[in-house]
């Protein structure tokens, strides 16, 4: 099961855009977690020179809560721009059982752009399926219409879209982790 966290202010619609999406397209079980599993303020983890959060200390904040154990994976959803070290922005970012997203750099407001919320569906599940294969063991793929490709721009996660193909898809079949 996946349990969907919104970390910081994220829109209740999005998160069961998520949940809706992820079960329809993946077979994955997935719940959208109540406000009390909540993380209402990721402010721990902003790196105020850059105005951006670390997705690294964001992830592992999430892995190290005990009540999250009984999920299979734990995927959050902030709307806060993130980073990793040694790069500029990240999408997301993955561990072993836990990933996170963040939907600032989907929008595409965030490109001076009038918002298109299908789009940014479409973009959201897209960062969520590549961050949750990485949770399932998959590496990137050098295919460009493999949601394992890297995402270094948006007009990449655009292309790629959510599917997994080939030999990445055969290996999320081996390990059982799509529910069709």
């Amino acid at each position: 099961m996946v349990l969907i966290l919104p970390v910081g202010e994220v829109e209740r619609e999005t998160l069961e855009w998520l949940r809706e999406d992820l079960e329809r397209e993946f077979g994955f079980e997935a719940v959208v977690a109540d406000e009390n599993e909540a993380i209402p303020n990721p402010d721990f983890a902003l790196d105020a020179e850059r105005g951006q959060y670390d997705s690294t200390v964001m992830l592992y904040s999430m892995m190290e809560r005990p009540e999250f154990k009984r999920y299979g994976r734990v995927l959050g959803v902030a709307s806060a721009d993130l980073f990793a070290p040694g790069l500029n922005f990240v999408f997301g970012e993955a561990g072993t059982r836990a990933a996170i997203i963040s939907t600032r750099r989907l929008r595409e407001t965030f490109y001076n752009r009038e918002e298109d919320r299908g789009l940014l569906r479409k973009r959201i599940l897209t960062e969520a399926a590549h961050e949750l294969g990485h949770t399932f063991g998959l590496g990137h793929c050098a295919f460009q219409d493999c949601v394992m490709f890297f995402s270094n721009t948006i007009e990449d996660t655009d292309r790629k879209g959510p599917r997994f193909r080939g030999r990445c898809l055969e290996k999320m079949v081996e390990a059982g982790a799509l529910g069709k």
